[in-house]
């Protein structure tokens, strides 16, 4: 990934994105924002104990980086599902009420509305950027090891190509900054859900999860070629001046954002 600085705010930005004049992608850093102590400084979540004016103040802040009114930038309301929802003009056409129902228990978007943002959340989890340069489609993935269990890049893949008639082969995808294999330990309980292949077991019954790699295998066997497939490689827990790691932190820390626009 290449770090890059648009209109004040640093962001990583794929490689084998960056050719498509007409998208603009980032994954923040937690540098740049309002928020103090745990949360310092660009905090991009609500829910795990921030003050809420920060956080707005943060998401203003990046929207006014990245060239968008507020309401365009949207968040699912992750639960660690399978779930994959559209981001159609009926979605802005809907209360603000629904519109929140609609979110809810959701880990994935799409869309191929222009200067609309689809953004996940993640301090840790794995965020997986798709887009379909030929049919114009975008989709943003939150994949931590329950989502990535319940298959929520492969059901991202098949959506695409069930709503808007995405050929898998045209699709670039990236996968972003998120906890490493070399320190992301897990029990049994877990591991009992991976192929081996996608964990280094240990002696205490535990393992190391390779959720880059668990995630890739997704990618690769629904269809996208492996040269259109780019992996950060970069580590959040390992890298705490760049970026919130829930388990460094705990629970009570803030949250990056990854998301794509169509300009």
């Amino acid at each position: 990934m290449i770090e890059t600085t648009l209109n004040g705010l640093s962001y990583l930005q794929f490689e084998n994105f960056a050719n498509y004049s007409e998208l603009l992608h980032f994954s923040t850093l937690r540098s740049g924002g309002s928020s103090t102590e745990n949360y310092h400084s660009l905090n991009l979540g609500f829910n795990s104990g921030d003050d809420p004016e920060k956080v707005k103040a943060n998401r203003v802040k990046l929207c006014n980086s990245i060239g968008i009114d507020p309401a365009s930038l949207i968040f699912p309301k992750q639960t660690h599902t399978g779930t994959v929802k559209i981001i159609t003009t009926d979605f802005f056409n809907s209360s603000e009420e629904d519109q929140k129902a609609y979110l809810q228990d959701t880990d994935a978007l799409i869309t191929n509305l222009m200067n609309v943002c689809v953004t996940i959340k993640t301090a840790d989890c794995v965020p997986v950027l798709i887009y379909d340069p030929k049919q114009k489609v975008i989709a943003a993935i939150h994949a931590g090891w329950r989502g990535t269990v319940q298959l929520i890049v492969q059901n991202t893949i098949q959506e695409m190509n069930k709503s808007f008639g995405s050929d898998p082969r045209d699709l670039i995808a990236g996968i972003g900054p998120s906890i490493s294999p070399e320190v992301y330990e897990v029990g049994s309980e877990v591991l009992a859900h991976f192929d081996p292949s996608h964990y280094n077991p240990k002696d205490d019954n535990k393992g190391l999860l390779n959720l880059w790699e668990a995630n890739k295998q997704q990618l690769l066997s629904n269809g996208i070629q492996e040269t259109h497939i780019e992996i950060a490689k970069v580590c959040t827990w390992t890298n705490a001046e760049k970026f919130f790691s829930a388990r460094r932190d705990g629970a009570k820390t803030g949250r990056m954002a990854t998301g794509l626009i169509l300009k």
